[in-house]
């Protein structure tokens, strides 16, 4: 079985430790780089590359922001997953703005990281029920300014609307009856149609037009 290869950015010496101890004994995952902030994972980087990143938000001398936007400038292939406190929505919104594939809580299950790494490493993209009520929460009093600008097949308008309302690429594939990768790359469709680059971002442009008679 090839496994999938994790690095892990948390200044928190403690819970990085368990995390990893936690992570190892699942048989399809291995940790490879274990980091105490964004400047010491952005040096191991230079050894040795793997699949998905964990990534921490407030770390000391290199955030978890500013660590994404390094990589995603000099790895572009890498995919991260913000793994983190919820206590911030602003910070939720931030990491999806910057590219994450994913934001998980702490404070979630153990199986929602789990699905995230296993989604995200097969191409995917992963949010969790809390995540998307608190993205929900933060866009809620964006005005509906105006009516969408685009010519929009009425497949397009469910997935604007099924993203909008949180449900992952796996939930969108049941309801349409169509593969997660083909869902994907439906997705991306949309991104290049309104110069997005997350679901987030998505998320925020739509917020902006009357979706009522969709």
């Amino acid at each position: 079985m090839k496994k999938i290869k994790l690095a892990i950015a948390d200044d928190h010496e403690k819970f990085r430790k368990a995390i990893i101890r936690t992570i190892q004994l699942e048989k399809d995952l291995e940790v490879i780089i274990e980091a105490e902030n964004g400047a010491d994972l952005l040096k191991q980087l230079k050894i040795k590359i793997p699949d998905i990143i964990l990534m921490d938000i407030r770390m000391p001398i290199m955030n978890g922001i500013e660590a994404t936007d390094e990589i995603k400038e000099h790895y572009p292939h890498l995919k991260v997953i913000a793994y983190s406190q919820y206590d911030l929505e602003s910070n939720i919104i931030e990491m999806y703005a910057h590219g994450v594939k994913s934001f998980i809580g702490k404070e979630d299950e153990l199986e929602e990281l789990f699905k995230a790494i296993r989604t995200v490493s097969d191409g995917g993209a992963y949010m969790t029920s809390h995540s998307a009520q608190l993205i929900q929460n933060y866009l809620k009093d964006a005005p509906v300014k105006k009516e969408c600008p685009y010519q929009l097949t009425e497949l397009e308008k469910y997935l604007i609307k099924g993203i909008s309302n949180g449900l992952t690429s796996i939930q969108l594939s049941e309801k349409i009856y169509k593969s997660h990768r083909t869902v994907e790359k439906y997705i991306a469709v949309l991104y290049k149609k309104f110069g997005v680059s997350s679901k987030v971002q998505l998320t925020k442009v739509s917020a902006e037009w009357n979706m009522k008679d969709w």
